[in-house]
């Protein structure tokens, strides 16, 4: 559990963000132009974790199941679960590793037209980190789950401290253990900085679902089909579309907030 990964990433922070403690507004700012140079790129890949995401449900549409949570389910749908959330994370990993793509072409030449470089091999690096990925999200949502239990308190400190973990075991190649514990180091004095990128960006995301969602429903008025806002399967490609955008937004947020942690920590 606490051998290092075989795999390598260096991650070029400074290509983010300045190599000094950043303010909130500049990680944002971080962030959007990292998801606004990688948006081609990435779109592809979040579309195929949205279709990952419908597995479930499409199973139960074709087989005139109800789709509500509380209803007994077959081997079948939770094998899909369990193939939705593996095919999900190992997409998330893709697209870190694509953005981190956009970093290392802009580091060494100054922009980001190598983003298109290395698509296959960013794909094979990312089947091999899924198991220690999912072992790790597992252990911190165990940590999380069980610090929720016995005091509040711990369940929010570590859930805000654990954000980064992922990232470094991407990009430091760690093991488990290692990677929880380089999140808590990270985080260490910075809990409140993190935690306040954490709420603004959750904030600034659910305003752009609603934004976007409205968006669609104003669609829907003009081309004179009102009738498919309340249409389930027209709903469900709306959030499924607004999905696909913000899956790589958060993930350029996480980075940008990686990178200004590794420099308060230099």
């Amino acid at each position: 559990m606490n051998r290092r990964a075989s795999i390598v990433l260096d991650f070029p922070s400074e290509a983010l963000l300045p190599r000094r403690p950043a303010s909130l507004g500049e990680i944002l700012d971080a962030g959007f132009v990292l998801f606004k140079g990688t948006l081609i790129g990435c779109v592809p890949f979040s579309l195929l974790a949205v279709l990952f995401g419908h597995l479930p449900s499409v199973y139960q549409l074709l087989t005139g199941q109800a789709l509500a949570l509380d209803e007994s389910k077959d081997l079948i749908w939770w094998l899909l679960m369990l193939v939705a959330g593996l095919g999900t994370l190992c997409v998330w990993l893709i697209i870190m590793l694509r953005q981190r793509a956009a970093l290392v072409a802009a580091a060494s030449a100054g922009n980001a037209d190598g983003v298109a470089g290395g698509v296959f091999a960013d794909v094979l690096a990312a089947v091999r980190l899924l198991p220690r990925a999912l072992l790790l999200l597992l252990f911190a949502a165990a940590a999380i789950v069980l610090g929720s239990v016995l005091l509040v308190l711990p369940g929010i400190y570590l859930l805000v401290a654990f954000w980064p973990a992922l990232a470094i075991q991407v990009f430091e190649a760690r093991g488990i253990r290692d990677s929880l514990d380089g999140a808590l180091q990270l985080v260490r004095g910075e809990w409140r900085h993190v935690a306040m990128t954490l709420v603004v960006v959750a904030m600034s995301v659910l305003a752009l679902f609603v934004i976007g969602s409205l968006c669609g429903l104003l669609l829907f008025e003009i081309t004179g089909r009102a009738d498919l806002a309340k249409d389930p399967l027209a709903s469900g490609l709306v959030a499924g579309l607004l999905g696909a955008l913000f899956q790589p937004l958060v993930i350029a947020f996480t980075l940008a907030s990686y990178a200004d942690l590794r420099h308060r920590k230099a």
